[in-house]
């Protein structure tokens, strides 16, 4: 036997390029690797929620007038369950109600509600920002959304005739005309008559015949409110308000001498404030 150590061959004298075989090793490591990076990963699952939307935005309406606003519930990440409606931020005299509260979602579900909006006559006039808010559990959404209130100003027109005439402890009722010019009712909330002047006959005058407004009694108006007047003319008596309800005139009937308030004119003030409706 050969005592020396057997020899390798180089790779070149075997036939196989060194440059093959390298390649062969990196194509063989590419795959492996890439196979450790994907099966390290998890796919993070979606989180369970809502969302809620609003349509319009924004709604402009006359003080006392509603608004209406459509709201749609939306199921996220599989959610299930319940939702229920509020709001917040109206302003002052304004109240909401839901046509439905709450909504029951389906996984991937939606659903649609309304709110409608109410002011009060005495809500502020301006652009208010409100919050509407929907709640299954722990989870919340809210859209955000605008009320816009306009400032009513309407104006009516009070005459009143008194029929028949007065004498010592005679009363006669006012029968108050409420003439409503404009395109819309008006619920009329206060009514008042009150005497301004007696203006004596130039005889009473002469003689020098006193009367006065003490002379007389005024009684105001004692039906109900509100009164509701649509565009036009309207009496107490054609609205239905009985003569005991309507204001009245009394002469009083005292001890001293009346002679002065024969034939003599009174004259009335007539005043009104309402409510657009």
């Amino acid at each position: 036997m050969d005592p020396r150590p057997e020899r390798t061959a180089p790779l070149h004298r075997l036939g196989i390029p060194l440059r093959a075989l390298l390649l062969a090793l990196v194509v063989a490591v590419v795959p492996v690797a890439a196979l450790a990076a994907s099966g390290g990963q998890s796919q993070a699952k979606a989180t369970k929620g809502i969302t809620v939307t609003l349509s319009p935005s924004s709604r402009t309406v006359d003080q006392g007038q509603t608004a209406t606003y459509t709201i749609s519930a939306a199921s996220t990440g599989g959610f299930a369950g319940p939702v229920t409606f509020g709001v917040a931020g109206l302003p002052s005299g304004a109240t909401a109600a839901w046509s439905t509260s709450p909504v029951v979602l389906a996984s991937g579900g939606t659903a649609q509600v309304t709110v409608t909006i109410t002011t009060a006559p005495g809500t502020p006039a301006g652009k208010s920002d409100f919050t509407v808010k929907g709640t299954a559990g722990t989870l919340q959404a809210t859209a955000q959304a605008q009320l816009h209130v306009l400032e009513v100003k309407r104006t009516f027109d009070v005459t009143g005739t008194v029929s028949g005439l007065l004498a010592p402890g005679v009363s006669r009722s006012v029968d108050l005309l409420i003439t409503n010019s404009n395109t819309k009712g008006i619920a009329v909330t206060n009514l008042t008559v009150s005497m301004t002047q007696v203006v004596r006959t130039p005889a009473a005058v002469a003689a020098n015949l006193p009367c006065t407004t003490a002379d007389y009694k005024l009684t105001q108006y004692s039906g109900t409110y509100p009164l509701t007047v649509e565009p036009g003319a309207r009496s107490l008596s054609s609205l239905g308000v009985p003569e005991q309800k309507r204001p009245l005139i009394t002469m009083l009937d005292t001890s001293r001498n009346q002679d002065g308030c024969k034939g003599a004119t009174l004259l009335l003030t007539f005043t009104g404030t309402g409510q657009a409706n």
